[in-house]
């Protein structure tokens, strides 16, 4: 297939060393921005995402998954490998909002393969992914917000807003109290940026606002919320695109189990804290040429 871009960008999921099912459809980033997810089985899993660059190349790449309840994914490792490789993701943030990057990476040209290796719980989990191509320009939104299908406990959803501002709302129904678990993320790459102003989650429960958890090049906010009652809801994202629209996604997952039941402990903000400052420090010290955030 060619593509009519500097660049040729296809991933496409494939099978991993264990005979998994496919558990998403091929996904086409030749604008240079995508998002994808993953719900792999039960037990140990390996998914490999592959794409070939004809240029020099900056990318940006962001997986992200929550614990909620019976509902865990852990990643083992997630490699990069190609003609620059291999090149390992770093953890960004640890449970229960858990972020792995690959930061500003130069690529050569030629094929890579994205290879995520874990284990995910008997509930079924869900991860999610973004990818941003410095030097692409994207000016076609899709995927602006819709019913999200949490019959399994938990799913994900991608958006590539309209450039400027933007409102996105993804709705979904719990017929029982439920204690939900929320993350969106997303990953700044050349022009191409995202800057969410507020996430909230509405309905019968009121208002919870979402909160900044890190900011770019790998911007994610997160809401744990208490037991909800019963009834519709809807996730709602304001934000600002960029010219180069660029891409996010979002992972949530429900628990009947009452996080502020006694023996509940809620992990201490601290943790995530030593994380980002650790890569902070490391981004500090690598050389490269980042967007300057506007507050």
């Amino acid at each position: 297939m060619r593509i009519p871009s500097s660049l040729a960008f296809t991933v496409a999921l494939v099978l991993g060393a264990l005979d998994m099912p496919i558990s998403a459809a091929p996904i086409d980033i030749s604008s240079g921005t995508a998002g994808f997810i993953g719900k792999p089985g039960a037990g140990d899993f390996a998914e490999s995402y592959t794409f070939s660059l004809t240029s020099p190349t900056t990318v940006n790449i962001l997986l992200a998954s929550v614990t909620q309840g019976d509902h865990r994914l852990d990643f083992s490792s997630i490699v990069l490998n190609g003609p620059s490789g291999p090149i390992a993701a770093t953890e960004f943030t640890p449970d229960p909002f858990s972020g792995h990057i690959i930061s500003n990476a130069l690529l050569a040209p030629g094929a890579y393969t994205l290879t995520a290796n874990g284990t995910s719980s008997a509930a079924r989990s869900t991860f999610v992914g973004t990818i941003a191509l410095s030097g692409s320009s994207s000016t076609s939104p899709s995927g602006n917000g819709g019913p999200l299908d949490l019959s399994a406990g938990s799913a994900g959803f991608v958006s590539t807003p309209n450039a400027g501002a933007f409102s996105n709302t993804f709705t979904f129904s719990i017929g029982s109290p439920q204690a939900v678990k929320l993350m969106l993320a997303t990953a700044v790459g050349g022009a191409q940026n995202i800057d969410f102003t507020s996430v909230l989650l509405r309905g019968p429960s009121g208002d919870l606002m979402a909160a900044e958890f890190t900011r770019d090049p790998f911007e994610t906010w997160t809401l744990s919320t208490p037991l909800l009652s019963a009834g519709g809801y809807a996730i709602v994202a304001w934000g600002i695109n960029s010219a180069s629209i660029a891409t996010y996604a979002g992972t949530l997952a429900l628990s009947p189990v009452d996080p502020n039941a006694p023996g509940n402990d809620v992990p201490e903000p601290g943790t995530a804290g030593l994380v980002i400052a650790g890569l902070g420090a490391a981004l500090l010290i690598a050389p490269t040429r980042r967007r300057i955030r506007r507050v």
